[in-house]
């Protein structure tokens, strides 16, 4: 426990379409080890099957569903709305393919750190695996309790990162050595104070395509301010479902090149963020 343990909290789930794996995710989410957090359903795009799918959930005052017009990738957009509407001081990031462990929250809110970022990762799960979950025949929850059990058929389904299911003790010899290296922003987990993503102005929504804008690019703004990470490995876990990639060489090319041009320019507080540039904005 520490002094952040029970701090005023959003999590912010990025979705587009897939209400297969939201239902999962929900379920996770709506009995975690603590309960006391809000949690945003931040989708870019307008459908119909969304709707339909989230209008069960909407007596549940805990539960917020964003949506914004369907014109291409906007992820970073649909982000910094959620980021608008949230009412937590704290904020955690997740995608609509990710599971996270029972306790994802509580870990994150135990290893929370003045100005420092935390950075979770995530086990990659075959298609075979992947498939047995979405369809409900097997439930996440009894791969987390077995892991062990289940790892070397997780393998064999050509699971990726499957070591980041690994449970350790916070602060733990191991832990604590697993653990010393600065990491870099996994967009699909991570936290950070709300306050902190003010500051640098949010996600920058230049990027138009996914991969860099929503992860990397934030963690050179943060650390510029001396916003630092930690990780949080071995301790937040999540499961990622298997899918085809929406991205390629070309992207992470194109993104890394309007990277690159803001860093040459020392555009550490985006422009096209949650306060426009044409709009007054006080640091």
């Amino acid at each position: 426990m520490n002094e952040y343990s029970h701090i005023s909290t959003s999590v912010i789930v990025s979705v587009y379409k897939d209400t297969q794996s939201l239902e999962l995710i929900l379920n996770s989410l709506l009995h975690q080890s603590v309960d006391d957090f809000e949690i945003i359903v931040s989708e870019d795009g307008d459908s119909k099957q969304m709707r339909e799918f989230m209008r069960p959930y909407a007596e549940n005052e805990r539960i917020v569903h964003l949506q914004q017009s369907d014109e291409g990738w906007r992820k970073n957009v649909a982000l910094n709305n959620a980021v608008r509407a949230s009412k937590g001081e704290y904020l955690i990031f997740i995608d609509g393919d990710i599971i996270p462990y029972g306790d994802f929250v509580q870990k994150h809110r135990e290893s929370i750190t003045h100005s420092r970022i935390l950075c979770g990762k995530r086990v990659e799960l075959g298609p075979f695996f992947s498939s047995l979950i979405r369809k409900k025949r097997l439930n996440a929850i009894w791969i987390e309790k077995l892991f062990g059990l289940f790892l070397p058929f997780l393998l064999l389904d050509k699971a990726r990162h499957a070591e980041e299911g690994i449970k350790l003790r916070k602060g733990s010899w191991l832990e604590r050595r697993m653990n010393r290296k600065r990491p870099m922003i996994i967009g699909c987990n991570f936290s950070c104070f709300k306050k902190d993503l003010e500051y640098i102005n949010g996600f920058d929504e230049d990027y138009t395509a996914p991969s860099v804008g929503e992860d990397i690019d934030l963690t050179w703004r943060f650390q510029h301010f001396g916003i630092d990470s930690k990780s949080v490995r071995y301790l937040a876990n999540t499961f990622h479902l298997y899918h085809p990639r929406t991205w390629n060489k070309e992207t992470v090319d194109a993104n890394n090149a309007i990277m690159k041009k803001k860093w040459d320019n020392g555009e550490f507080i985006c422009k096209n963020g949650l306060v426009k540039n044409s709009e007054e904005r006080t640091v």
